[in-house]
């Protein structure tokens, strides 16, 4: 079953498009959305979110268009985006009186199991938070209201590896029962390597891949070579070329390897780097 279906979506804005993008989340999974900045990532969470109209394409939340959603059933998606919009001047207990009254299914005992789990201060202000605690917080409350579909926006930006561990932690347990689901987008590679089922790539507004992490992260490998020696190569066995001043960097399929060189595991940077930058290998070369 799956959780969310995005079809075909496409939103122009002044010298940006994003162009005719579709992907899934099955329930159960975790879907890691990749790109650089201004790749379209936000905007594709933004949509879902409902903060931005798409101008063509739909979205679909458990098999419904969110435009038709009632209010309870769009309070079982939560969001949590990098820069938190938790009001400043309220601290944990305030928080929870607040949110009680705005989610249906608020959960007063699971918010403050969660704010301890994450040792934060009771008796101060979100303003006197950390950045790390104020993210902590954000996914506190994203947390207490009961819902199937989490959308995270850079949840681990800027935050030291102690913390983003601590909040992969937290949504390791979320996704324990197999009926929730994630949508998450990041930068840091390794926190999804770890924690993601499906890699989706966006790049300058398409989406150039969508893949089973493992799978992924076991299709492609690695090496160098004279420049020269690019024209021994065979194009069709070859997916991007980085040239470099000195030499090449190339990216082929592990069962496409030349006889000769050794290949080295492209992990999700690479990938993305060999898809943003690199070229296809032709004859000009």
């Amino acid at each position: 079953m799956q959780s969310l279906q995005i079809q075909s979506l496409t939103k122009k804005y002044d010298g940006f498009l994003l162009d005719n993008v579709s992907f899934s989340v099955p329930q159960g999974a975790v879907v890691g959305l990749i790109g650089e900045n201004g790749a379209g990532k936000s905007t594709v969470m933004k949509a879902v979110q409902g903060a931005v109209r798409a101008d063509k394409g739909s979205i679909l939340f458990q098999g419904k268009p969110i435009e038709q959603l009632s209010k309870e059933e769009k309070q079982k998606i939560g969001f949590v985006q990098d820069v938190t919009c938790l009001p400043l001047e309220m601290g944990i207990s305030m928080l929870d009186k607040v949110f009680s009254h705005i989610f249906v299914r608020w959960n007063s005992d699971r918010f403050f199991d969660l704010c301890r789990k994450f040792s934060l201060p009771e008796k101060k202000a979100v303003k006197d938070f950390s950045k790390g605690m104020r993210m902590k917080a954000a996914i506190a409350v994203a947390l207490s209201y009961d819902n199937d579909l989490l959308l995270l926006d850079e949840p681990t930006s800027g935050l030291d590896p102690v913390v983003r561990d601590e909040i992969l932690e937290i949504l390791y347990d979320y996704m324990q029962d197999g009926k929730k689901a994630v949508l998450i987008s990041s930068h840091i590679s390794s926190d999804l390597e770890k924690l993601c089922d499906y890699i989706v790539y966006i790049h300058e507004g398409r989406v150039l891949f969508d893949e089973e992490k493992d799978a992924l992260l076991e299709k492609f490998v690695t090496f160098s070579c004279e420049k020269a020696a690019l024209k021994e190569l065979d194009p069709a066995r070859v997916e991007r070329v980085l040239l470099r001043e000195y030499g090449a960097d190339v990216l082929v399929r592990k069962d496409c390897l030349p006889q000769g060189f050794g290949g080295n595991r492209a992990g999700l940077d690479e990938i993305m780097l060999f898809y943003a930058k690199g070229e296809r290998l032709c004859s000009d070369f």
